[in-house]
């Protein structure tokens, strides 16, 4: 009777052991694979990214915990330090500014955390290729400043030309590299004078509306007025139609809108730039997901943008 009672409480703490084994094993299995996504601030741009980076978590399994820098890069680091203290198992970056952000690289690197560059790159390099960074997906910046040029190409031939350049958030990778794009494609064009530049802090329409009325108040002549997103092409036009400026001024832009169709159907705004913003933020988190489970992804994945006007602006879905 004693053995049969042993053997029982052997047999019951062996299905214990096996049932705990099992449900820890099961509770491994279903562990959700986390990603902090850091924003350098907010515009529209960023909410139509986050479509596609929620639509690549649903379709892979994974949690995605965002963050928004405010613009702020010493900030930006912060929260950065806080994703590896919190363990995350990757983390997603769009940086505030590519050369203050590089000791997030080497944070990530001592922590063992993989770092993904998304949209703005860390470096100097427009592909986004960095020591410590596995990936970079998003457009060439300084290939779309160079776009920005044709699009003045197009526009004013190598005829003598004043030109305006209205310029994002300083600081950020997008600003310079499309600004030393353009100005690349400008140092062609001896005729071509660029007469007037202006960044304007959170890329926001308001800011584009101030710099392109303060630039005719001065006077002086502009054929051309460069401007490095949406926003502020369709705030050029306005400030022109309202200064009643007498003559042709062209107006180019980057990415596309809702807000743009009118004024490039009227002539307003002459060319802009589109690609898929939706496809960039899925990309970034498909990237990442596929690297926590083994695979290997290239070093840079990069979406070419084309250029949008009246010939085609029906033919184009804008996500802005």
């Amino acid at each position: 009777m004693k053995k049969k009672k042993i053997f029982t409480f052997i047999l019951i703490g062996t299905f214990l052991t096996i049932s705990l084994l099992f449900a820890e094993g099961k509770k491994e299995a279903e562990k959700v694979l986390e990603i902090a996504v850091s924003f350098p601030g907010t515009v529209e741009f960023f909410k139509a990214e986050m479509k596609g980076m929620d639509k690549a978590a649903e379709d892979y399994g994974l949690k995605l915990t965002y963050a928004d820098a405010e613009w702020d890069a010493g900030k930006q680091l912060a929260q950065v330090e806080n994703f590896i203290v919190k363990g995350v198992d990757l983390i997603l970056l769009c940086a505030a500014d590519n050369e203050a952000l590089i000791p997030a690289v080497s944070a990530c690197n001592d922590a063992d955390i993989p770092l993904i560059t998304f949209t703005n790159v860390v470096g100097s390099s427009p592909d986004g290729k960095f020591e410590g960074v596995i990936s970079f997906i998003g457009t060439n910046e300084v290939g779309v400043g160079r776009l920005l040029g044709k699009m003045a190409e197009l526009s004013l031939g190598d005829r003598k030309a004043n030109i305006v350049m209205i310029e994002g958030t300083p600081g950020t990778p997008c600003q310079r590299m499309r600004a030393q794009g353009f100005r690349e494609v400008a140092a062609k064009h001896p005729n071509w004078k660029i007469v007037y530049s202006q960044t304007v802090p959170g890329w926001t329409k308001e800011g584009s509306l101030a710099v392109m009325e303060a630039f005719l108040q001065t006077g002086e002549k502009v054929d051309l007025v460069s401007c490095q997103w949406h926003a502020a092409a369709v705030a050029a036009a306005q400030a022109l139609e309202e200064a009643g400026y007498e003559g042709k001024v062209y107006v180019t832009g980057y990415e596309h809108s809702k807000e743009l169709i009118p004024h490039i159907k009227e002539g307003r705004v002459d060319m802009t730039a589109n690609y898929s913003i939706f496809d960039v933020g899925y990309n970034a988190v498909e990237a990442a997901g596929k690297y926590l489970k083994g695979e290997k992804i290239p070093a840079s994945i990069i979406i070419e943008p084309y250029i949008v006007d009246k010939n085609n602006v029906d033919e184009v879905i804008p996500e802005l």
